[in-house]
């Protein structure tokens, strides 16, 4: 019988591989010997007889034995010659026959393993090719069995001796386990367990997927010229390394520079895949399978002398060679570095030094190589020697590389080569060819175009005069010609000109979007003047501190606003008048501000000459004219406003400007594309996801939609064109370049996972450069560097950050260029992708955000030690902030994040804040982001999985809605996990979407615990929205009485949401005003609507409960208190939140439908006061909206259910009079509005037996906020007598001075 034997190492990974796909050819090594001359064709095939009884592997067979793979020996599966007679064939169709032949599969377990055929070409023209399954040989045996063919023929044809026989197989066996028995093994795993311990991913030169199926590679080689050769040898000397080793070095460094990480290293790291022939001893001469590829890790330090360098390199590869016996796959195992972005190495550096063409007897040979086994990405080979002669090969697998990439490898790199041989330290040495160079740096920036030498205020005074009485903006129902638009203007800037204003100063403008706001922008400019535009509703420090930062001389606002001591000035308005100065190209058009990385927003400063290039540009590319019309919805603080407001003017277009809060509202913005026939409008990609997502997008037809700020998903672009008429156009550019400087069409069907943001405009160049300053090659990640007419001034008050990032240009001498710290790649034509940014900056919904910003402004809150900001990708795509913190004391996350709001805009307020020990650090003592745990799993991912089929649904919405990596479990409060009631609104319509029926908002609010909303919807055949007299804002708990939270004025009391969640052992109940049912009476008195509230909880709480109200809520609650009272139920606290006994309120006027309705604003969280605009119902309900608010989407039935709530309660408490309580009561007193009014909490002293005061730092409305949310919690659970004195019956708390 057959001895069978376990298959080697070095086999077993290639069985397994070839298992992976066993109809694949790419592990059968082959090669093709051209030979010249009178060759005899039955000594050739008696020398392949022959062959196959002296190399056994060749009659090798594989198959799965009862345990595990086995091999063995045929006896009879040696292979024989086969001939093939191709005299009448045409050159080409032999070739393809060979070609055709390589790529044939091999059954491992039938044979044959090896296989010999001869091409007879003509009487003196012959081809024998070779092809041998990797398993059985490498390409060193291959070697080895060539050779010993050329001399068994040899011997058949001159009767000599053949020479000594190859070795027999079963010395491999011996040494396989003579090796693994032996100390060496173990010796030789601790060197390279120890060597690759600090490992770094292994990154792949491949830009992406090709196109192949993978199963066969493409090749290029060239020949190495003669000069390189010889340099390679005095390169060799002077490190004193071997030839070999100095081309393994170069070719390293080579692959570095074509690494996703290359421009992002000071010191690129590679890791090479090197194949060691293993060949020593008894072993030498058996032909087998022995190669061993083993990784290489480089640190290319291309500033160190390069013979250092090299011989540096060399050392690495002595020691390698010295423990080459230790298999590369036992380390994949025992590292994990097996599967998808799991390799152990990268492109494979093989060098082959031995001849491979041997001479047979009187003829002329000429060696092609086939295959030479597997090719998992790129293989580098080198064939021959410098004295004889080097070949270069490139082989790519051909799923990663196209035919024409690996010609350019090639190419590129036998350059590479030849610039090294004469350089003293790598740095030296270009990465692209010389031709390459030219058209990257030259060619695809050949963008010259001529632009007049004029100002934006000339262009936008000629686009007023050119058709006068033509619209030149809408508002609302306002409309203004450009005559009326010119005077108004006009008379602005005259009244600036009068205060000494012109150019070189700088005007803020703090205006909502408003025809004041398009007067204002443009009369500063005709003043000669920069705008700089501040967020009017951004009422943080940062704001304040912007302000101070642009000096500027006056701001254009509403009367009221804090200035600073500076001048207000109205838009509109009669005053004194002056001639205006004249404006220069030179001047300053207007000053944006970013975020900045040192924690400091920074000015960037805009000129004329810049902004013209931009708009002009962009007239002509989209044929802009008279009969436009262009929606303006950016808010101006952000770049995206700037050709907004101003290209319509100067193109005879018409200007449509949105209401103030429209941009986020997908119903409004529909509404203004269909009413005004919009043809060009702007979306950041994030809000034209959202925007798309809504059914009113269906079907609208926009000429050009314009996309910018963050990459443009080709999921969107396609569900754009699903949708939408029109053309949609992705624009890039950065503030310090005036908007956009790139631009590409998404046209229908873009592959690639975002859409590229095109080529260079008008006068503008775009270099993608490496860290040493170099052009990097297409599909290598470089980082963008901007040039040309465009580029700021720089930025306000810091030269020394300016000169930092405005860089002199080296390929201008004379000009600046401008580093973006974004990363992109090129394609073939120039054509440019956004891949990331090189720095910590990150994007949210378009606005440029600085980590190190928000950090700062999180320390100086006094809650945080320690903090990092990143951001992270919802599931659709999006951008979420998230804030690890290290909090000082028992600081939690909604303080944290409440404090941080007074402090920065909302936009930079983060979705999550998550409390850490300390913050993971990597072994060299940096932030490890990588470790930084998803928001969900650093609250709580664990806890039961979904069992029903609902509870599946749910677990699958929450995931998908709340950003969670994976399905919710069912102990997940949707608001704790991260949720807010537009994203409820969402869950909504998802699960309507999903159930056919809508469940109602009211069901999420009142159980948010994704159980019991399992239960609720299971239960309900109708939907709730959140209107039921009770509702239950948290989960029933039984660690506490629970507390009953009474409605204000509005009847609902979603408002007490943030208290709920503070109070995690006490359940919250709400209690809303039956008023809100058009069908419910009107109560007599207040008292009976006390009687009734407390008719509802009895039965809920009949063992006593604490009551709290809000506003005119806390004087219901206070009725209550008495009510329960006379009926023996026991009320632990009462909490009044800046309510007022009845008296204060005989004498207020009635309320109408807008004033009644403006409670709302307040349930929401806003002060009503600093929205005194929102006199109506639709304007304030489309507020709501445009915010983001669930009230905002309330039934109209329900609206008049509020406004009937708000009149006929304020009606009961003209006609109310107080009863004296016996429960201990806390008054929560608003200082801000309550401080110089009669209003005080000794006004319920008459009305109380104990009476408690907290005084707190805010407005009315922010006592339901989660920044006071604190305080309430005190007043609900603090111990009384920390709340008053001993003998006192009233105390005062917390009182000092308002910061309003």
């Amino acid at each position: 019988m057959t001895a069978r034997w376990p298959l080697t190492e070095a086999q077993a990974g290639i069985w397994y591989a070839q298992q992976r796909d066993p109809g694949s050819p790419v592990l059968v090594t082959g090669q093709a010997l051209q030979i010249e001359g009178p060759l005899d064709p039955a000594a050739m095939a008696r020398a392949v007889m022959a062959i196959g009884r002296e190399a056994e592997s060749l009659s090798m067979r594989v198959a799965d034995g009862p345990a595990e793979p086995e091999h063995w020996i045929d006896p009879d599966g040696s292979p024989a010659l086969v001939i093939r007679d191709r005299t009448s064939a045409d050159s080409a169709t032999v070739v393809d026959e060979i070609q055709a032949e390589a790529q044939m599969p091999m059954d491992l377990a039938c044979g044959p393993v090896a296989a010999f055929t001869l091409w007879r070409l003509g009487p003196t023209h012959h081809i024998l090719t070779e092809r041998i399954h990797h398993i059985a040989a490498d390409g060193q045996a291959m070697v080895q069995v060539t050779r010993r063919l050329a001399a068994l023929y040899d011997a058949e044809v001159t009767e000599g001796e053949p020479g000594e026989a190859l070795a027999p197989y079963a010395r491999i066996l011996e040494e396989e386990a003579r090796f693994a028995a032996s100390p060496a093994r173990a010796r030789q795993r601790d060197y390279w367990l120890g060597t690759l311990a600090d490992l770094p991913p292994v990154e792949s030169m491949s830009a992406g997927p090709a196109g192949g199926d993978g199963r066969w590679f493409h090749r290029a080689e060239a020949p190495l010229p003669d000069d390189l050769r010889a340099g390679l040898l005095r390169l060799a000397e002077q490190a004193d390394a071997d030839w070999t080793d100095v081309l393994t070095a170069l070719t390293g460094a080579y692959v570095a520079r074509h690494l996703p990480s290359a421009p992002l290293a000071e010191a690129p790291e590679v890791v090479l895949g090197i194949p060691l022939q293993n060949r020593m001893g008894r072993v030498a001469r058996v032909p087998s399978t022995r190669v061993n590829v083993l990784p290489l890790h480089l640190s290319v330090d291309e500033a160190a002398p390069l013979a250092d360098w090299v011989g540096g390199v060399a050392q690495k590869l002595s020691a390698m060679r010295r423990n080459a016996g230790y298999r590369g796959e036992a380390l994949q195992r025992e590292l994990g570095r097996i599967g998808a972005g799991r390799r152990l190495w990268g492109p494979l550096v093989n060098i082959l030094p031995f001849d491979a063409c041997p001479g047979f007897h009187g003829c002329r040979t000429r060696l092609k190589i086939l295959g030479a086994g597997s090719v998992d990405d790129i293989t580098f080979c080198y064939r021959g020697d410098p004295g004889a002669g080097l070949v270069m090969q490139v082989d790519t697998n051909t799923g990663l590389y196209s035919a024409e990439a690996t010609a350019t490898h090639a190419h590129r790199l036998g350059h590479f080569l030849k610039s090294a041989m004469g350089a003293e330290r790598l740095a030296e040495v270009s990465t692209l060819t010389q031709a390459e160079f030219q058209a990257h740096v030259h060619g695809r920036n050949a963008t010259a175009h001529p632009v007049p030498e004029t100002t934006l205020t000339a262009l936008i005074e000629a686009g007023m005069r050119a058709n006068p009485e033509a619209a030149a903006l809408i508002f609302g129902d306002v409309t203004l010609s450009h005559a009326r638009l010119d005077a108004e203007t006009l008379a602005l800037a005259r009244r600036l000109a009068a205060l000494g204003i012109g150019p070189g100063d700088t005007v803020a403008v703090a205006l909502p979007r408003s025809v004041d706001l398009i007067v204002a922008l443009v009369g500063i400019l005709r003043a000669g003047a920069a705008y700089v535009p501040l967020d009017p509703e951004d009422r943080s420090a940062r704001r304040d501190g912007i302000l101070s930062r642009s000096n500027p001389v006056a701001v254009l606002a509403e009367p009221g606003f804090a200035a600073g001591g500076l001048p207000v000035i109205r838009a509109r308005a009669e005053g004194v008048e002056a001639d205006r100065a004249a404006v220069s190209p030179d001047d300053p058009a207007y000053v944006l501000f970013t975020s900045g990385s040192t924690g400091t927003p920074k000015g960037v400063v805009v000129e004329h000459r810049a902004i013209v290039n931009r708009l002009l540009w962009m007239r002509e590319a989209y044929g802009i004219g008279a009969g436009d019309r262009i929606l303006q919805k950016t808010p101006a603080i952000f770049d995206v406003s700037v050709w907004e407001f101003f290209l319509p003017i100067l193109s005879g277009a018409t200007l449509v400007v949105a209401p103030p809060g429209a941009h986020r509202d997908p119903g409004a913005l529909a509404g203004l594309i269909r009413r005004h026939a919009i043809t060009a409008m702007h979306f950041v990609p994030s809000m034209l996801d959202v925007f798309l997502s809504a059914p009113v997008s269906d079907g609208l037809s926009v000429r050009h939609v314009f996309a910018s700020g963050e990459a443009l998903p080709t999921r969107l672009a396609q569900q754009f064109h699903a949708r939408i008429e029109g053309r949609l156009h992705n624009l890039y550019g950065p503030t310090e370049a005036a908007v956009d400087v790139t631009a590409h069409e998404a046209v229908a069907g873009t592959g690639g996972a975002s859409v590229p943001i095109g080529r260079p405009v008008w006068n503008t160049r775009c270099y993608l450069l490496d860290t040493a300053g170099r052009p990097v090659p297409d599909g290598v990640p470089g980082r963008l560097y901007l040039a040309g007419r465009q580029l700021a001034r720089g930025y306000l008050g810091q030269p020394e950050l300016t000169a930092e990032r405005f860089v002199p240009d080296p390929f201008h001498p004379g000009e600046r260029m401008y580093d973006t710290g974004d990363l992109a790649i090129s394609d073939g034509a120039g054509g440019l992708t956004f891949v990331g940014r090189g720095d910590d900056q990150i994007k949210v919904r378009g606005a440029r955000v600085e980590p190190a910003e928000i950090e700062r402004a999180l320390e100086e809150t006094g809650l945080v030690g320690r903090s990092a900001v990143i951001v992270r990708k919802d599931q659709q795509g999006g951008a979420q902030l998230v804030a690890y913190v290290v909090p000082r004391g028992d600081a939690d996350p909604v303080a944290i994040r409440a404090a941080l709001a007074e402090r920065v805009p909302q936009a930079m307020v983060p979705a999550h804040v998550v409390t850490l020990a300390q913050l993971p650090l990597s072994p060299t003592g940096k932030l490890d982001r990588k470790a930084l745990p998803a928001p969900a799993a650093a609250n709580d991912a664990s806890g039961r999985k979904p069992a029903s089929e609902m509870e599946r649904l749910l677990a699958r919405l929450y995931a998908e809605i709340l950003a969670l990596d994976s399905p919710a479990p069912v102990e997940t409060d949707f608001f704790l996990a991260g949720g807010d009631s537009l994203r409820a609104v969402r869950l909504t319509l998802r699960l309507e979407e999903e159930l056919g029926v809508d469940p109602g908002l009211g069901t999420i609010l009142e159980t948010p615990v994704l159980a019991d909303l399992a239960k609720a919807l299971c239960a309900r055949s109708t939907p709730d929205h959140g209107l039921d007299p009770v509702i239950r804002l948290s989960p029933d708990r039984d660690v506490a009485a629970p507390l009953l939270a009474v409605h204000p004025a509005g009847g609902l009391a979603w408002c007490y949401r943030t208290l709920a969640r503070a109070l995690p052992d006490r359940p919250v109940i709400g209690l809303q005003s039956p008023l809100l049912d058009p069908q419910a009476p009107d109560p007599d008195s207040l008292s009976a609507l006390a009687r009734a509230y407390v008719d509802r909880v009895e039965d809920i709480a009949p063992q006593g409960f604490s009551l709290l109200g809000w506003s005119l809520g806390g004087i219901i609650a206070h009725a209550m208190t008495a009510e329960a009272e006379r009926r023996g139920l026991r009320v632990e606290r009462l909490v009044l939140l800046d309510a007022y006994p009845s008296d204060c309120w005989r004498d207020e006027p009635e309320p109408d439908a807008g004033q009644a309705l403006r409670a709302l604003l307040a349930i929401a969280g806003y002060d009503p006061e600093a929205h005194v605009e929102l006199d109506t119902p639709d304007a304030i309900m489309g507020f709501l909206r445009r915010e983001g608010q669930a009230l905002g989407h309330l039934p109209e039935a329900v609206q008049h259910g509020i406004v009937r709530s708000v009149r006929a309660t304020n009606d009961l408490v003209r006609h109310h009079r107080e009863d004296h309580v016996r429960a201990p009561t806390v008054h929560v007193a608003a200082l801000c509005d309550q401080v110089g009014s009669s209003r005080h909490a000794g006004l319920w002293v008459p009305y109380t037996q104990l009476l408690a005061r907290i005084a707190v730092d805010c407005r009315h409305a922010d006592l339901v906020s989660p920044r006071i949310t604190p305080e309430i919690v005190r007043a609900i659970s603090a111990p009384w007598s920390s709340l008053v004195p001993r003998d006192a019956g009233v105390a005062a708390l917390g009182a000092g001075p308002c910061r309003s």
